[in-house]
């Protein structure tokens, strides 16, 4: 029995570095990487047809063995026979290293989609940025709103990635670097300074609570191996 791996590269909070790891311990012709429905851009089937999301999902990736991308992880909820990986980050960091992140973007003119465009357009302070409901709800509604996260069998957390790599690399069998960092948001004297506002950092995290609630629940459980390794299956790299 062949089982897939499902990771979903949730934005700043380490997917670069797992989509590296992946390309070495699977080859590049194994991954499918999803990165045409981003969760965040209005629009997604997920927000404008929901009918037609939710009829059009695949049963399969074959002939792949790993799909990774910024996708909500209702697109693949009809692969039973899958191992589901994420790594989370605290919100508000994940928040400040997104909007640094876009904002580098805007200054080296590259287009994206209608969310993005939007907040360049209307150049948004860090704290109206916070307010886009897809932006609020990032976490428990915009990437995995109405998914039982228990079917997830590791959660990892930004902070605690060696803990992420090694519980994948043990259950897969195959070894995964802990030391894999890429795609890093460089630190500015901006968002030093927003950092260090304690009136801008409350309002950040109460604008947030829901997904600091999502957050400080599930990152309970990260890391975590769960039942699936029982289960018989055929798992092989390259």
């Amino acid at each position: 029995m062949t089982i897939h791996l499902i990771s979903v590269h949730f934005p700043k909070a380490g997917g670069s570095s797992i989509r590296s790891s992946l390309f070495e311990a699977f080859g590049h012709e194994n991954c499918l990487m999803k990165y045409d429905e981003d969760p965040m851009d209005p629009s997604n089937p997920y927000w404008t047809y929901p009918e037609y999301f939710r009829d059009n999902r695949p049963k399969t990736i074959a002939p792949f063995k790993v799909v990774h991308g910024h996708f909500h992880i209702q697109k693949y909820e009809n692969i039973s026979r899958a191992i589901r990986i994420v790594m989370l980050r605290d919100p508000v960091d994940n928040l400040l290293s997104i909007f640094f992140f876009w904002k580098n973007l805007f200054e080296a003119g590259v287009s994206g989609h209608g969310l993005y465009e939007f907040v360049r357009k209307e150049r948004l302070s860090i704290l109206e940025f916070a307010q886009i409901p897809r932006v609020k709800n990032l976490m428990s509604e915009t990437y995995f709103g109405g998914f039982d996260m228990g079917r997830f069998d590791i959660i990892g957390t930004h902070d605690q990635r060696k803990s992420f790599f090694d519980a994948l690399s043990m259950s897969l069998g195959m070894s995964f670097s802990t030391m894999k960092r890429e795609n890093i948001t460089p630190l500015s004297e901006e968002r030093g300074n927003i950092m260090s506002d304690r009136r801008t950092m409350l309002k950040l995290r109460n604008t947030l609570a829901d997904d600091i609630r999502f957050y400080e629940h599930f990152s309970a459980k990260k890391s975590q191996l769960r039942r699936f390794i029982s289960i018989p299956f055929k798992f092989v790299g390259r």
